[in-house]
């Protein structure tokens, strides 16, 4: 095995000059300087509008619907309304979680039993094999 540093030129023999132009040969790279160059400026901006204030995280909220169609279609409601679209709203989010649940525990409840019975498919044979 040869010696990597008596093979490989430095970089500075590594240059090659066309027409004034400094460019490295990809050929004779030494393994200590790294293949692309990064930029020191950042490319995004990582500020966020949260509220009113300047966030230095991304936010994932979305924006409130607040047109003045809106504002008033809500203002125009009574109070029981609102307490009506509220419980709705919650009654839906626990139905859906309900159901999700439901559906989840049906689905483990068939993986057993098709397990089960696949087991006692392969007694069965296995006994009557031997």
């Amino acid at each position: 095995m040869e010696d990597s540093s008596s093979s490989s030129p430095p970089a500075a023999a590594a240059m090659v000059v066309d027409g004034g132009e400094g460019e490295l040969d990809p050929e004779s790279n030494s393994l200590q300087q790294p293949l692309l160059k990064r930029s020191p400026t950042l490319t995004s901006s990582h500020y966020a509008m949260v509220g009113a204030k300047v966030s230095h995280i991304e936010s994932l909220d979305y924006e409130i619907n607040e047109n003045d169609l809106f504002k008033h279609d809500w203002r125009s409601r009574s109070s029981t309304e609102v307490l009506q679209y509220i419980f709705l709203k919650w009654t839906l989010a626990f139905l859906v979680g309900l159901l999700t649940g439901v559906t989840a525990s049906l689905i483990n409840l068939a993986i057993e039993n098709i397990a089960g019975i696949k087991m006692l498919y392969l007694a069965r044979f296995v006994k009557d094999q031997s």
